[in-house]
């Protein structure tokens, strides 16, 4: 296994970006793209997909890590399994059926990596987010609604609208696809939207975070200085107080 130590040493003079529960790389494509090296931390073996260093680890054990330095931030993507409609839909208490972020440890481990700053991303579903910024892709100009809510230790403000209204270009569906005669078209035209390999199984696709949306909340990130915010994304007063 890669050692945080021996991850940290082979980047000098960047900030250091833990991607907890990054599968392919969801998140870490978008933060490649915006000149990160972010590392990825999953149980299952990514390596060979995750752009960038990778360390194979359970984190629902808060001492798995050999951590030796606080990352600057923590980006967590907890399986949303326990939260999501299709469960619900499926199960009358999926929280029974699924992992939620107590099962998860997630703010032990959230505790034990001491972070500047943490993002942790779930669906809009998830009652164990604090205080959610929510964003979706019509707000950014993208072809899908894809709302997405993220629990911040820094104040972001919502952006879920179009700031010119509208809507009507939003023409990629998310999910429904599988048993369908276009399933693998609608999913690459997903993947071609998010900048993320089309080979990716469609879960990955579908959980992907696309990169305007990594952007903007890096833009009012204290310890990712210097992102601009993307085109079309106004800049907002922050009224929560953190």
């Amino acid at each position: 296994m890669q050692t945080v130590q021996a991850t940290i040493q082979e980047r000098p003079g960047n900030p250091l970006i833990l991607d907890g529960y990054c599968g392919r790389g969801g998140v870490g494509y978008a933060m490649a793209e915006l000149g990160f090296n972010p590392i990825g931390i999953d149980k299952e073996n990514f390596c060979a997909d995750y752009p960038g260093a990778f360390i194979k680890a359970d984190l629902s054990d808060p001492t798995a890590l050999p951590v030796t330095a606080s990352p600057d931030l923590l980006w967590l993507s907890p399986p949303c399994q326990a939260y999501s409609k299709l469960t619900k839909s499926e199960y009358d208490n999926p929280r029974e059926e699924y992992p939620t972020f107590d099962d998860l440890n997630v703010r032990r481990v959230i505790d034990r990596l001491d972070p500047d700053e943490y993002i942790i991303e779930n669906v809009v579903t998830c009652e164990d987010l604090e205080n959610p910024t929510k964003l979706n892709g019509r707000a950014f100009g993208l072809q899908f609604h894809q709302e997405r809510w993220f629990e911040t230790s820094f104040p972001i403000p919502s952006h879920v609208e179009h700031p010119q209204g509208g809507g009507d270009q939003c023409n990629i569906p998310i999910g429904g696809c599988r048993g369908r005669n276009d399933q693998e078209n609608r999913k690459h035209r997903l993947a071609n939207a998010k900048g993320i390999p089309a080979t990716w199984d469609e879960s990955h696709v579908i959980a992907a975070i696309p990169k305007q949306y990594v952007q903007y909340l890096l833009h009012y990130c204290p310890t990712t200085p210097h992102v601009n915010l993307p085109d079309g994304a106004p800049q907002q007063t922050q009224l929560a107080q953190y």
